[in-house]
């Protein structure tokens, strides 16, 4: 899979597997286990590394880029921060940054001079802090860009949950992998128009009320995890009209699986606007109401 993806999808999918499922389970345990991974969901969009604390994505140009309230490159529109925070320098992939004021922290500690805070070649992905502002640098194709995030916004404090259809032993439905041999290159498009080439090791097929479906899966063939992005016809009317997400256990010693719609939840663009969301592809539209899973949320 491509790597910036791959991170990303990483990032989307915590809390979204629990333990591996039981072939065979009972509706009060299964009840229970959507329950707790639904909390979990919720747990996860309220903190720091959640999506509704999102104020911002800044792309960077090659060079020099000035960032904080006034006269600079990229500027802070929320809370009362000074005219100039500090300075980020693009060089040949890499991403440093200059303190302009005292305070910042680079991963905990407090940055006293320039430093790289990004670099994939080198595993270094820096998060930095200054009073309530968060921030990390995030690539996207051949983009460079700055998630920032105030650690006390409004949206956090007024979040109240997200809204999803019961819990129905009818959407936990037993599929089929079926690996592509050789691996499938899936080309996904995010909601800003960016193209990616993305590894796909096979499909999983199911049957639902007689008819088959299918799901290209993103994935090498040694994961143990599947990545599944579709839409369906709930898509843009009770559900997100970009999709929603899915992550499923792979069990090698066979090819069949458990999928749970009941476990399909938002894309990040569902509350934040500051978000880069993968689309599913074409082919992982379904002629199908999933009445499952998370329904939309706010004004996405």
């Amino acid at each position: 899979m491509n790597r910036t993806y791959l991170l990303t999808l990483a990032f989307l999918g915590l809390f979204a597997c629990g333990q591996e499922q039981d072939i065979e389970l009972s509706e009060e345990d299964h009840l229970e286990e959507i329950n707790e991974w639904h909390q979990g969901q919720m747990d996860f969009l309220r903190s720091d590394e959640g999506w509704l604390n999102l104020i911002g994505l800044h792309w960077l140009e090659e060079g020099v880029n000035t960032f904080g309230s006034d006269g600079v490159d990229i500027k802070i529109h929320e809370g009362q921060f000074p005219n100039e925070i500090g300075t980020f320098f693009l060089e040949n992939s890499s991403v440093y940054f200059s303190p302009s004021v005292d305070g910042v922290l680079l991963e905990g500690e407090e940055l006293k001079e320039r430093a790289l805070v990004f670099d994939l070649m080198e595993g270094i992905d820096g998060h930095m802090k200054y009073k309530s502002l968060y921030w990390n640098i995030i690539k996207r194709g051949d983009s460079f860009g700055i998630r920032l995030r105030d650690l006390n916004a409004q949206e956090v404090q007024e979040f109240d949950g997200v809204e999803r259809y019961p819990v129905d032993m009818k959407w936990r439905v037993k599929a089929n992998f079926v690996p592509y041999d050789p691996i499938k290159e899936v080309m996904i498009t995010n909601v800003v128009g960016q193209v990616s080439p993305n590894a796909s090791a096979g499909y999983v097929e199911f049957e639902i009320e007689g008819k088959k479906y299918q799901i290209d899966a993103l994935a090498n063939p040694d994961d143990i995890e599947l990545f599944l992005m579709f839409a369906d016809n709930t898509s843009g009317d009770e559900t997100y009209g970009g999709g929603r997400y899915m992550y499923v256990d792979r069990d090698f010693s066979n090819n069949e699986i458990i999928l749970d719609f009941n476990k399909a939840y938002n894309p990040p663009c569902v509350y934040t606007a500051y978000a880069t969301c993968p689309l599913p592809p074409r082919q992982n539209v379904l002629d199908l109401a999933i009445t499952a899973g998370q329904k939309n949320y706010g004004k996405h």
